[in-house]
């Protein structure tokens, strides 16, 4: 079935769902909308972007929100920290802008769960969120109060401890500040680098996304935000980015060793099928150039992962998804997603077929 029949129909019934107050956010979502779609017919890859709905920049909900900050509470309270947790002194700027915009937004989309006490830092007001600003979060059993002031020395960690999402701030295309825990590792040796140098590894990204991506980050505007999605198979359902979630990407392992990982995860899925041995991630990400300092763009990433036993009951992001596989087959990318296996490819298509057939 083509994207574009895809998207009408899911759009009609997210927004009866929005109506109706039943909105949740999952790793079937874009997919249901025919929103994510990673290959082009003939196999390039799409950068995939859409214009951001204002209303769908920062993700929150309570379950998952007391799932993911008490997961940044932990890190940033262990001795592990400066992994996750990284900036420039040239970046305070754009940190403290950024902080502003959350203070801004956050209670305004989520009353339920923000309250902000603000404090002027002049007294002519012309800073709204002083040092002696509060801001409260509220998410099932997570209950905090943060003081901005606290924080003056490095804003992007309290805007991290308010949200969902991972964090970061590249200055003139290069990463500068942020914090990043769920959606990929080593941020620390990513830090300092731009996007090519980044995705260095990536199949295809240089011949099909390089050129395109570059563009779009020099002609971002403040007043057009922008949101993609992309999907993965995870190995492991730790909301972490943790190497067992893919096994077959650890940059220490040979040819042999990779081979022998595929041929253990496929032998896994076979015994114990796909639905309890692998969950499909998707990362929903957003693009937007700051504007008092013009320089620099959030990128932000929120990161879900639901098994694959809840896709039967979500036949529209099964249906994107396969058309998605049957894409993929036989390109250079499908190793990024470990699906160049052929018993693992097959294994995966057939499931999601027959989840796309489902009537719920």
């Amino acid at each position: 079935m083509a994207l574009r029949s895809l998207r009408l129909a899911a759009s009609v019934r997210h927004v009866r769902l929005h109506r109706l107050g039943l909105r949740h956010w999952s790793a079937f979502t874009w997919l249901s909308q025919g929103l994510t779609e990673t290959v082009t017919a003939k196999g390039r890859l799409r950068p995939n972007l859409h214009r951001l709905p204002e209303d769908q920049w920062l993700l929150f909900e309570g379950a998952a929100g007391s799932q993911h900050l008490q997961r940044k509470e932990e890190t940033f309270a262990s001795p592990e920290r400066e992994k996750y947790l990284l900036h420039t002194p040239s970046s305070a700027g754009a940190q403290a802008e950024v902080l502003d915009m959350l203070l801004e937004y956050l209670p305004k989309r989520y009353p339920q769960h923000f309250c902000v006490s603000a404090v002027s830092a002049a007294c002519d007001g012309s800073a709204k969120f002083g040092p002696d600003t509060t801001v409260t979060v509220s998410a099932c059993d997570w209950h905090m109060q943060y003081r901005v002031g606290d924080f003056s020395e490095c804003p992007i960690e309290l805007a991290s401890r308010l949200v969902c999402e991972d964090l970061v701030i590249l200055q003139d295309g290069v990463v500068c500040a942020g914090s990043v825990m769920f959606s990929f590792s080593r941020f620390h040796d990513r830090f300092g680098m731009d996007m090519n140098e980044i995705h260095a590894k990536v199949p295809q990204y240089g011949s099909d996304l390089e050129k395109p991506v570059n563009r779009i980050f020099s002609s971002l505007s403040p007043d057009r935000p922008l949101c993609r999605s992309n999907w993965n198979i995870s190995w492991s359902d730790d909301i972490m980015a943790v190497y067992s979630r893919y096994p077959h990407r650890n940059p220490g392992m040979s040819a042999e060793e990779r081979d022998a990982c595929l041929t253990s995860l496929r032998h896994a899925a076979h015994s114990h099928g796909l639905a309890d041995s692998a969950w499909l991630k998707v990362e929903y990400q957003t693009l937007r150039r700051l504007v008092a300092n013009p320089s620099c763009i959030l990128f932000t990433i929120r990161t879900f992962l639901n098994s694959f036993a809840e896709l039967p009951n979500e036949p529209a992001a099964a249906r994107s998804l396969l058309l998605n596989l049957q894409q993929l087959e036989g390109r250079d990318f499908s190793k990024y997603l470990g699906i160049d296996d052929p018993g693992i490819y097959m294994l995966v298509k057939s499931f999601v077929e027959d989840a796309s057939s489902s009537t719920s």
